[in-house]
């Protein structure tokens, strides 16, 4: 806890070396910068919901090639131009580009469909008629 009081400052904010540090390693960092994805499966599809809050919707590509889905975002940064004085006491949005793949096999690409909903991308990818039929199982001989 006094380590904890040593490292701010009068506002409550951690000092200046330690907001740099935490920038310098943030990218690295997976807690808030990763996408947040749920992927649940059923017999004749795959559906994927991943948290996109405050981005919109012509900054998200979404890509399905060789059974690799690619979900890449680009999230463009808040800047206050209207204050002139400066007098910004804390600036924690950032701007950057965020990218996960996810291997989902046997889709039938031409038919996936994606919708964007407060703040949520849900993309639905039908399974190919062939991997409905086989569904998997090995016969043994």
């Amino acid at each position: 806890m006094a380590n904890e009081m040593m490292n701010r400052n009068g506002f409550g904010m951690l000092d200046p070396f330690e907001r740099m540090a935490q920038r310098f390693w943030a990218p690295f960092d997976d807690g808030e910068q990763a996408l947040k994805t749920d992927i649940s499966e059923t017999d004749d599809q795959y559906q994927v919901k991943v948290d996109v809050p405050g981005i919109d919707k012509q900054d998200v590509k979404l890509a399905y090639r060789d059974n690799l889905l690619s979900i890449k975002v680009q999230k463009h940064s808040f800047v206050d131009h209207g204050d002139q004085a400066q007098n910004v006491v804390m600036n924690e949005r950032r701007e950057g580009t965020l990218q996960r793949d996810y291997m989902l096999p046997d889709v039938e690409a031409d038919q996936i469909k994606a919708t964007q909903t407060a703040g949520v991308l849900t993309i639905t990818l039908p399974k190919s008629k062939q991997a409905i039929a086989d569904n998997g199982k090995i016969e043994i001989n």
